[in-house]
């Protein structure tokens, strides 16, 4: 409660979670990404901001945004040193989006407050990284999909897939 929840990628899970802060907290919702959510903004009141903006008015910054050309090491110093020194980074996302060196100098330095971490640049992440060192930080082994129901669902859709393309449904690209 009272504080700003920013998230960069709105995509479906994004949208989740925008939700969950929203209506679960009360939270204010910003967005940063490739194009207006109008429907979300209705419904959650999110708004809107380039992700220099975002970066300066979140206090939790949550990270959900795929690996591409673009998206490599896209959060590096610059970005860091752009967060409120209390904010909170989550990385939910991709690994490699972060230039993880960068993220552990800004939390050493206390540029940012905390990080809260399911993927890595590297993983599984190296026994001696400093990421498990720091008192300000929650890692996960990339957990953030093991539930029971979650993990059901996604072998479902993997049998759904495979039947699809024994019977011809699939198109080659």
């Amino acid at each position: 409660h009272g504080k700003t929840l920013g998230i960069v990628g709105m995509g479906n899970i994004g949208a989740a979670v925008a939700r969950r802060g929203r209506l679960g907290f009360g939270m204010p919702i910003l967005y940063s990404g490739n194009s207006r959510k109008t429907e979300l903004e209705q419904e959650l009141g999110a708004q809107f901001r380039s992700l220099d903006q975002l970066l300066a008015e979140a206090d939790f910054v949550c990270l959900i945004l795929p690996l591409t050309e673009e998206t490599h090491h896209l959060f590096g110093a610059e970005q860091f040193a752009r967060m409120k020194s209390s904010a909170i980074f989550i990385n939910a996302g991709r690994g490699p989006v972060v230039d993880e060196n960068a993220l552990i100098a800004a939390l050493q330095n206390g540029e940012i407050h905390a990080a809260g971490l399911d993927v890595f640049e590297k993983e599984p992440l190296p026994v001696d990284s400093p990421l498990l060192k720091l008192p300000n930080v929650v890692a996960l082994p990339h957990i953030g999909s093991a539930t029971h129901e979650t993990r059901y669902n996604m072998a479902a859709c993997a049998v759904d897939n495979l039947i699809d393309a024994l019977q011809g449904k699939v198109e080659k690209n």
